[in-house]
């Protein structure tokens, strides 16, 4: 067991000056903690570089706070508050299943039973289930009655049970969608029951759960009803449910399996008319409200459902033809949720301190530090964001957060096959990995698979996330990834004197342009590869009206990003949503018809594929990657161009470019960009320096740029396998430089940034943060104006 018994979150990333933040804290074992809030300068507990620095603030939130124990509950689900009509003496359950581990675990489950459609806790009131063996179930109270088949997994079942109270007679149906040549025949069970149907008051009417318990106290504030505790979570798809207070007959529950009829799309019809609709408790129709975290119920009564921890919407239904794979098309063909046991959207917990922000303290990357007596330790990181308008400082950096929430909480290094063979060495692990390890519930990142191994396309910010905290090292390179690895150019701005801003991605998403143009540069993280329309908007329209941007890393611009728009009232950034389509580095693949964001509709997978070339950001986009050890750069003759030169002032010709780093010993490494016109790259674009012949076996061609496997795909022998640094202007005055590797930022600490990496970046800096426009290139710099993608040196290994 890894004990981290001091975890927590905050309200939000990024914070104005005068605003105030909010942290939520579980303290589990130890009677106080002591909060205190950091400016965080370097991350990184490398002993070859400057090691672990953080400033304290003297904030007036420091202090000791009492302990409390505070528990995330996992798991997705529809609820529906109690009230008469729920409270029916019989009763007609029937929906659409599409069962991803219909046989569970009681590892996983406290009861081991699946909750479908349910109104039942502690053996009283009524529900269909798939109950430990696998099998269909209903349940009224006590009394319990099966199928005895067990129902077959990633497929159609149209499920239904009846109760009448007058007689006793309960009937249970399983249909498959489709029959198979030696599939056994299940006819419907019929069962008397000597019971009648108990309500327990409160308890609610659930799809994909049922209720554990009623609990008051704390856990009022960290569940959903509040002081209800959901158990029972159902992995799978859910069509069309409906509930009537009255046991219908085959025929009458075929008329309601029918849904809205043909021409009827008023929330008032709900199917049937006449006597068989008086008997409607709730008809919900998921194809409705996509966009939404509510089920729509087309009922007399319009009963929504809450949808509680973001399940996947926009997923094709029992009746999908394959003729749309938009849903916004056919939305009748997408009225399936996909529920999973490990989905969450916000962790619940309740506030602990909170921290108004000086209206002078200064924009950078702070923390909280929480520590305990009993030697725990964690940091809540954030940032102090300059309101729209009020810059502060020349210069930018654009923390990327949203890659932060794409990588949240990932379990690759445990759960992902092969990692040994994708580093070349066996991973070390964090405590944070075994941790997560142990606790699915603090949720995953999108990177991973669900429970049921299906991939996991939403990411929240409201929950602790243990990888974006200093001093963590990540599996791929043994080295800081994304948020630690971002405070090396952080530490590099603080030592070298620079003045600077920080702002995050989420407010060049929400603010747009207005966020950038008061800055003369705009710095990247070493890893934003994760983007939102509107974010590359922004870059693009500041680019083009003479703003200069530094791109410090690699991979950047790939990933279709969109924020869900139904937790908006929440905050900005809550939800952020990815779909993996069918090319890109992939660790799982979305089903057809299931390309298209729920949030916002559009379509995910990679930017490139959107026709938004990654080359055309910054002028340069990915080519390979490998985990192994970095290498370094040679200048290029296009460095001695009078357009560019000015970035190799004191670096001489034949130095070798960042042969130290401390993310795998160099400052070409982990993943790589290139130059290539034919992918957007402006075609008047200088590679610089490149590291071409210089990696290893480990490093392989990315899989969109190939059709089909075949050897000499490995950094030993194609020769797109190589970083470019590269450089092009913009119109008005603009430019952008691109440093095209992750691992180039790991090089700027080195020997207290005394190396040619540093005097590189720091001309590139120099020059870009001057007032006005950059003075005009050569009248003959754009000579060769067309050419093709830069031819480099061979991949023939140099001694």
């Amino acid at each position: 067991m890894c004990a981290m018994r001091l975890t927590g979150y905050a309200d939000l990333f990024g914070v104005n000056p005068g605003k105030t933040i909010q942290f939520y804290v579980n303290c589990d074992g130890p009677k106080n903690y002591k909060a205190e809030i950091v400016k965080m300068i370097h991350g990184d507990t490398n002993p070859r570089g400057p090691g672990h620095i953080e400033e304290k603030v003297n904030a007036d939130c420091d202090g000791e706070y009492p302990g409390r124990k505070q528990v995330i509950y996992s798991g997705s689900y529809g609820v529906l508050a109690d009230n008469r009509h729920l409270q029916a003496e019989s009763v007609t359950l029937q929906c659409w299943v599409w069962p991803t581990m219909p046989k569970t675990h009681p590892k996983y489950w406290k009861h081991g039973a699946q909750g479908l459609m349910t109104k039942w806790c502690d053996g009283k009131g009524y529900g269909l289930f798939i109950n430990e063996e696998g099998c269909l179930e209903f349940r009224v109270n006590g009394e319990r009655i099966t199928t005895g088949v067990p129902i077959r997994d990633h497929a159609w079942h149209f499920v239904a049970a009846t109760y009448d109270a007058k007689s006793g007679k309960a009937v249970l149906f399983h249909e498959p969608q489709i029959q198979y040549a030696l599939d056994p025949e299940i006819p419907p069970v019929e069962k008397k029951l000597g019971v009648k149907i108990e309500h327990t008051a409160r308890v609610p009417f659930a799809v994909a759960a049922y209720v554990d318990r009623l609990d008051k106290g704390a856990l009022a504030q960290a569940s959903v009803p509040a002081g209800i505790v959901m158990a029972g979570h159902y992995s799978g798809k859910i069509d069309s449910p409906r509930l009537c207070d009255r046991a219908l007959s085959r025929q009458e529950i075929e008329t309601m399996k029918l849904g809205a009829q043909p021409g009827l799309t008023e929330r008032r019809h709900s199917g049937p008319t006449g006597a068989l609709s008086e008997c409607i408790v709730g008809s919900w129709d998921f194809s409705d409200g996509i966009n939404t975290i509510v089920g729509r119920d087309l009922g007399p009564y319009l009963y929504d459902l809450q949808i509680v921890n973001c399940p996947t919407r926009a997923m094709t239904g029992h009746n999908f033809s394959g003729h749309n794979f938009d849903w916004k098309h056919a939305p009748k063909e997408y009225g399936a949720i996909h529920f999973h046991d490990d989905d969450i959207d916000d962790a619940r917990w309740a506030v602990d301190f909170e921290w108004t922000v000086p209206s002078n303290q200064k924009s950078a990357f702070y923390a909280v530090k929480l520590t305990t007596s009993k030697g725990d330790e964690d940091y809540i990181p954030f940032w102090v964001v300059p309101e729209v308008g009020k810059a502060k400082a020349k210069i930018a950096y654009m923390v990327p957060t949203i890659s932060y929430m794409a990588y949240a909480n990932e379990h690759l290094a445990n759960n992902a096959g092969g990692a040994e063979l994708l580093v070349y060495r066996v991973p070390i692990m964090q405590d944070q990995n075994m941790f997560l390890s142990e606790h699915r519930e603090y949720g995953g990142s999108i990177y991973d698979t669900h429970t049921d191994g299906s991939g996991l396309c939403l990411s929240s910010r409201l929950r602790p996330i243990l990888s974006i905290r200093p001093k963590y090292d990540h599996f791929l390179m043994q080295a800081p990834w994304q948020y630690p690895a971002d405070l090396h150019m952080i530490y590099w701005l603080e030592t070298m004197g620079y003045d600077y801003d920080v702002i995050t991605d989420e407010d060049v998403t929400y603010d747009g342009l207005a966020r950038l143009e008061q800055y003369s540069v705009v710095i990247t993280g070493s890893h934003p590869e994760h983007n939102t329309g509107s974010q590359l908007d922004a870059l693009h329209n500041y680019t083009q009206q003479g703003g200069r941007l530094m791109y410090m890393g690699a991979d950047a611009w790939y990933w279709v990003h969109s924020y869900h728009p139904a937790y908006d009232h929440l905050g900005r950034g809550i939800v952020t949503e990815m779909r993996r389509c069918e090319s890109g580095i992939r660790t799982w693949r979305a089903d057809p018809g299931e390309y298209y964001h729920q949030g916002t509709g559009e379509l995910g997978g990679m930017w490139r594929y959107r026709g938004r070339y990654l080359h055309s950001v910054a002028g340069t986009g990915m080519s390979s990657e490998g985990f192994d050890i970095s290498s370094y750069y040679s200048r290029t003759p296009e460095s001695n161009d009078p357009r560019v030169s000015w970035a190799f002032d004191g670096i001489d010709f034949d130095e070798k470019l960042g042969n130290f780093g401390l993310v795998g010993g160099g400052a070409a490494g982990t993943e790589l960009d290139i130059v290539d016109t034919m992918l957007g790259s402006p075609p008047h674009t200088l590679v610089v320096a490149t590291s071409a012949g210089r990696h290893t076996e480990a490093y392989l061609l990315v899989m969109e740029d190939f059709g089909f496997n075949q050897q000499g795909l490995d950094g030993t022998q194609h020769p797109r396998v190589r970083s470019d640094i590269a450089y092009h202007e913009t119109p008005n005055g603009g430019a952008c430089f691109a440093f095209s590797s992750i691992a180039f930022c790991g090089s700027l600490p080195w020997n207290k940034c005394d190396n040619n990496i540093s005097k590189l970046v720091g001309n590139v800096l120099n020059r870009f943060m001057q007032d006005g426009p950059l003075p005009p290139p050569p009248a003959d710099a754009f000579k060769h104006r067309g050419r093709a993608d830069y031819d480099p040196p061979t991949n023939k290994k140099r001694k």
